[in-house]
């Protein structure tokens, strides 16, 4: 859920054209292919998407050389997901030692607290009241920054400056300007924005992730929701499974890179080859509400059950006045 680039896909960026010869537009795939300069294939269709996402060909066990726009994107990605040279955990690679089994706990961490909230309880008022709309677009990102900082640490509590450090990182991972983000790099504003998080959480990366992306999409949730619920119609009629299917966000893209050469769905691609999987036109609608979380791939997010837990709790408060 954690890993986005750049909504642009990197050969968009470069300002390629695709060659014809390397192209599999047809079945949701298009490769941008220029020697030396950029190998990059952008994936749309879901059902692609879950093939590539499952295939052990590709992985997030990154090699930084080849294409020279390739090199670029995943320097920005990985320097700007780590922390002291810790990976965040959405961008190890499957093989991982440690990997799985922290994932997996906290997967399970996190389902028990979805059955607590799901139902509505009387912590997640002040999130209802927002939705109702009252309140201001800061606060819901203090909202929910806190909601998911205590799934990590209970006494945890956020503030105007560590919301505004999880921003700092979405910033930067959505800008391409250079110079900016050389700027930030050399003053160290990146690095604190991170360390703040961290130590917030006793270091535990998944954490500062949590608060820095998935923040952002529950937010973007929870502004959807209050749309919904401004309208009298709306909110006597909508199911809440309606509601989640409106208000379920996932980043708009995540990577893999190719370990070998081969060729899927009609599309060739070489060993390094990046594919940008675009989940988040993928993701619309209840038939692929699992490629919000990759809830069926081996990278599933820990929070699949959590987040529409939360979303649901909050809608049940709002819809019973």
């Amino acid at each position: 859920m954690l890993e986005e680039m750049n909504q642009k896909s990197g050969a968009e960026q470069a300002g390629f054209e695709a060659n014809s010869m390397h192209s599999a537009s047809d079945h949701g795939m298009k490769r941008t292919y220029f020697p030396g300069i950029t190998d990059i294939v952008v994936v749309t269709d879901p059902a692609a998407i879950r093939t590539i996402s499952n295939d052990s060909r590709f992985d997030r066990e990154f090699i930084s050389s080849g294409p020279v726009r390739n090199v670029q994107l995943l320097r920005k990605m990985l320097g700007l997901f780590s922390l002291n040279g810790r990976l965040f955990p959405p961008l190890l690679p499957r093989n991982d030692p440690n990997r799985a089994a922290a994932q997996d706990e906290l997967w399970l961490r996190l389902n028990a607290k979805a059955d607590q909230v799901k139902h509505g309880p009387g912590e997640l008022e002040p999130l209802a009241e927002w939705v109702r709309g009252n309140g201001s677009a800061e606060k819901v990102d203090l909202l929910v920054q806190q909601s998911i900082g205590r799934l990590f640490v209970e006494t945890f509590t956020a503030t105007e400056e560590t919301v505004a450090a999880g921003h700092v990182v979405l910033e930067a991972a959505s800008s391409s300007n250079f110079l900016r983000l050389l700027g930030w790099r050399i003053s160290g504003r990146l690095e604190r924005a991170k360390a703040l998080l961290a130590s917030k959480v006793n270091g535990e990366l998944a954490g500062v992730v949590a608060m820095i992306r998935g923040r952002q999409l529950i937010v973007d949730g929870l502004h959807k929701m209050r749309q919904l619920a401004a309208d009298p119609a709306l909110r006597s009629s909508m199911t809440t499974e309606a509601v989640l299917d409106k208000c379920l966000f996932a980043p708009a893209t995540v990577v893999r890179q190719a370990r070998t050469s081969g060729e899927v769905g009609g599309c060739p691609f070489k060993r390094g080859t990046l594919f940008i999987l675009g989940l988040g036109s993928a993701s619309k609608g209840a038939a692929n509400r699992d490629l919000v979380f990759l809830d069926q791939s081996w990278s599933r997010c820990p929070a699949e059950k959590w987040v529409p837990a939360l979303l649901e709790g909050v809608w049940t408060r709002v819809s019973a006045l």
